[in-house]
């Protein structure tokens, strides 16, 4: 069995218009999202063995919060790759991991994460899979499960959707 974390970065800022989108890091909503989220996903969600991030500033600053919530050892990918990347992309990326890693962390970008999660997804629908299909926000993360014992054999519409959390669900 295979788990899967399909989190969306937090918040970007737009306060400075000469940046370029790559370089544009979180505004106050993203860093508290941010923070919230990494200390939902550690109490809440399976921690991952393995993340694989955009290296985008924004994921980055993301991808901060998470590690500092993570005590264990977590073997992670910082890539150009995920940067802007389609759903087909982030699937190849996933299907290349080591079958020794069992919970595996995308951290990454809309459309293609969004598009990814809903291609993932088994044809069973849910009242949470439907909240997923609706909007999927920034810091939003989406837990599946694939009955496989490799990344590489997952396929379309054959994960179980497990968990869907946005940051609204958290922040009080």
């Amino acid at each position: 069995m295979k788990n899967l974390l399909l989190l969306r970065h937090a918040k970007s800022s737009w306060a400075n218009p000469d940046l370029i989108d790559f370089d544009r890091g979180l505004n106050d909503r993203g860093n508290r999202a941010a923070q919230a989220m990494a200390v939902h996903l550690l109490q809440e969600m399976p921690l991952p063995d393995m993340i694989i991030c955009s290296s985008a500033q924004r994921t980055r600053e993301t991808l901060a919060y998470l590690l500092k919530s993570y005590a264990h050892p977590i073997d992670v990918e910082v890539t150009r790759d995920l940067y802007m990347a389609s759903d087909l992309t982030m699937m190849e990326k996933i299907k290349q991991v080591s079958p020794e890693v069992e919970t595996l962390m995308v951290l990454a970008h809309n459309p293609g994460m969004e598009e990814l999660a809903m291609m993932l997804c088994s044809t069973a629908q849910s009242a949470l899979s439907q909240e997923m299909y609706m909007k999927y926000p920034t810091a939003a993360c989406a837990h599946f499960i694939f009955e496989v014992a490799c990344w590489s054999e997952i396929k379309r519409a054959t994960g179980t959707l497990q968990a869907f959390v946005r940051p609204k669900d958290i922040l009080v």
